[in-house]
């Protein structure tokens, strides 16, 4: 691992109101994109500059010299304020930062991240050590902003900004040299915060209600946190967590919220960091967070809307009612969100922030069978769910969810001959459909039993656009979407569900597998390591990213680094290595020209086949068509096919069977599995 030191100047740009127009128009957001990187890195490379990579909507650079970095950022902002397609803020600064693999990180590069998320849209703020850099020279004119604080920096640093034709100049109201203390607080009272408390009674109770200034908050986006449980006996998870999800489920309709997926904002209970910290993280400019406590039929909910960049409180409520009440607090919740952050609903996403009520007895054994499901445990959501039923035969969402649970058993079960089964999770699902046409989960429910059971590939695509359709914002559809995609080859179109997902729940793991497993597909290695090693940084204990980092070493013809690999894990993890990567192995001492070697771990594997459930013989199929053996290689394949191994989904795009395509046995596979009849 190449690491080293070096003083640059690094500058950070961002595309203003980027994930407003992600949330409007995600064409046009792409094409801004493309257009934002086509106009920096030739201007970056002329001045010498070094590309580092792309944050989201982002750029981070690197310069051996202040000058030339204020002189692309100079060009950079004059050629994107003259084309009027977007707006850049930048900001730059000088310090020492740690280089390694392509990356850059230290204290210098957090100040600049700092400073450039403090700049005004079109210019170029610059920190007091890159000022003192090049105020003796004529050619660059600057102006003191503010001597302001920055997050996890110390001392406070001194803005300045650019002047120059072409640049945009900040406001005067930027440029106050010396505020006061009480000049601080009488703007902040003044200009950002309005404080209304109403008084009135609603259902014999008191509510309190503090409303602040939202005008300020140019892109609408938000993270609903897992309410707290506030009960003495902490046995109402079911319902904290459950109200908070619901949320995320109705406001999730609102094409012009960017909301953060589930995944992402579960991803950080317990953890001990506060709103602004998780804001940060999720790069949203809202959080919900709230309680919840329950006694009797007695229901109090305190919640609050926080504005990450500042951490001030936009709206605060307490509800103090009865449990029959629960349906319309969501509603009001939602509505307020609407509300607060001025945004304008169509037509058909009016219907969906209004929860549909049923009675409180079925919504609790919803709300259990739905934390049930979350936590993989299927048996319990569907036995609570059941319940739900019983009491309320026309609540969709318990429909769905118990077709959720039971398609997900089949299928881990390997009950595919199962078809009693089979039959009655799809009832379930198409029940929740005709009770609720627009239940996102019923068409993903209908879409996982056709790919993942019945392999009916034509109907699970379908049914998967449904599902989207209905609930876009949803990554979880889309992260199953994407990886039905990968394997059946639409390698461009997985990737761009899986950076939808990245951007939507960046703490879900599996838009970082999809993206990298589609660019080494599509022989992009280069691409897939940079989201492998983004990858292991946020998840460092999950083991994926270290299987599709050999992944991609072996695809790409590098069986050194595989066979150092995988030897280093095997040598601390002997028993916990997956089969896949011991069958690279044996075809990479092959490929090195080890054929005893190679045998060995062929061997082991082979001692694996006689195993209950084993998912060896697809790989074993692998080995043998490298050693030229198609007999055997089918024989295998065939094995694997009539196991239902998991593997076996991979046919289709596997390198490794590249020279059997066109014979026969290879094409019969291909049709039993029903590859031939997806379009």
């Amino acid at each position: 691992m190449s690491q080293f030191r070096q003083l640059v100047a690094i500058m950070f740009t961002d595309i203003v109101g980027y994930t407003a127009l992600m949330g409007n128009d995600e064409q046009k957001a792409f094409e801004v994109l493309v257009k934002n990187r086509e106009l920096q890195k030739p201007l970056i490379e002329l001045y010498n500059g070094k590309w580092i990579k792309e944050l989201g909507d982002g750029v981070m650079a690197s310069f051996n010299s202040v000058s030339d970095a204020v002189n692309a950022a100079i060009k950079i902002q004059e050629a994107c304020n003259a084309a009027n397609d977007f707006k850049l803020r930048i900001g730059i600064h000088q310090g020492e930062v740690v280089f390694e693999n392509d990356d850059m990180f230290g204290d210098g590069v957090n100040i600049a991240a700092r400073i450039q998320a403090i700049a005004y849209p079109g210019s170029i703020f610059i920190s007091e050590t890159v000022h003192d850099i090049i105020s003796n020279k004529k050619e660059f004119k600057t102006k003191f902003v503010n001597e302001v604080g920055l997050k996890n920096v110390k001392n406070q640093v001194k803005i300045y900004q650019i002047i120059g034709n072409g640049i945009i100049i900040a406001p005067a109201t930027s440029l106050d040299k010396h505020p006061t203390n009480i000049k601080k607080i009488v703007f902040a009272a003044f200009a950002a915060i309005i404080i209304i408390i109403l008084a009135y009674h609603f259902n014999e109770e008191r509510q309190k209600i503090e409303i602040n200034d939202t005008e300020n908050i140019e892109e609408k986006s938000i993270a609903v946190l897992p309410f707290v449980d506030m009960s003495e006996t902490k046995d109402q998870e079911y319902l904290s967590d459950g109200i908070a999800e619901e949320i995320i489920n109705s406001i999730t309709a609102i094409k012009s919220l960017k909301v953060i997926g589930r995944t992402s904002s579960y991803y950080y209970k317990g953890k001990g960091l506060d709103a602004q910290a998780i804001g940060e993280k999720l790069k949203v400019n809202t959080i919900l967070e709230g309680s919840v406590q329950k006694s009797g039929d007695n229901l109090r909910i305190i919640i609050k809307l926080i504005r990450v960049k500042d951490n001030s409180t936009i709206w605060s409520q307490q509800f103090n009612k009865k449990i029959k009440d629960i349906f319309a607090i969501q509603d009001s919740i939602a509505n307020h969100i609407v509300q607060i952050l001025k945004l304008k609903l169509t037509d058909s996403e009016k219907p969906r922030l209004v929860k549909k009520e049923t009675d409180t007895e079925v919504y609790t054994q919803y709300l259990k069978g739905l934390l049930f499901y979350k936590k993989n445990e299927f048996s319990k959501s569907i036995e609570y769910n059941l319940r739900a039923i019983s009491i309320d035969s026309l609540f969709a969402p318990s429909y769905a969810y118990v077709a959720l649970a039971k398609t997900w058993t089949i299928y881990k079960t390997r009950s595919f001959l199962d078809f009693i089964a089979i039959r009655e999770a799809k009832e379930f699902a198409v029940n929740a459909i005709r009770l609720d046409p627009n239940l996102s989960e019923g068409y993903s429910a209908l879409a996982l039993s056709a790919w993942a059971i019945e392999l009916d590939f034509e109907a699970a695509k379908l049914n998967f656009k449904k599902s989207i359709e209905l609930n876009s914002s949803s990554s979880l559809t889309k992260n199953r979407y994407a990886y039905f995609l990968l394997w059946m080859g639409d390698f461009d179109q997985a990737e761009k569900l899986g950076l939808e997902g990245i951007s939507s729940d960046p703490a879900d793991y599996n838009g970082y597998v999809i993206v990298a497993s589609s660019n080494i597909y599509k022989r992009n290695f280069t691409k897939a390591e940079k989201y492998i090693n983004e990858g292991r940084k946020i998840f460092p204990e999950n083991l994926v990213f270290e299987y599709h980092n050999i992944l991609s070493l072996f695809y790409s013809g590098n069986y050194n680094q595989v066979i150092k690999s995988v030897e280093n894990y095997l040598k601390t993890n002997p028993n916990n290595i997956d089969e896949t990567s011991l069958a690279f192995l044996s075809i990479s001492y092959l490929k090195n020209g080890d054929e005893q070697k190679s045998k060995n771990i062929f061997h082991q594997l082979e001692g694996k086949a006689m195993l209950k459930n084993s998912e060896v013989n697809y790989n074993l199929a692998r080995i043998y068509s490298q050693y030229n053996m198609k007999d055997s290689c089918f024989q295998y394949l065939k094995i694997a096919f009539d196991n239902r191994e998991s593997n076996f989904s991979q046919l289709k795009i596997d390198p490794l069977f590249e020279q059997l395509r066109k014979d026969q046995r290879y094409l019969q596979l291909y049709h039993q599995y029903g590859f031939d009849r997806y379009n």
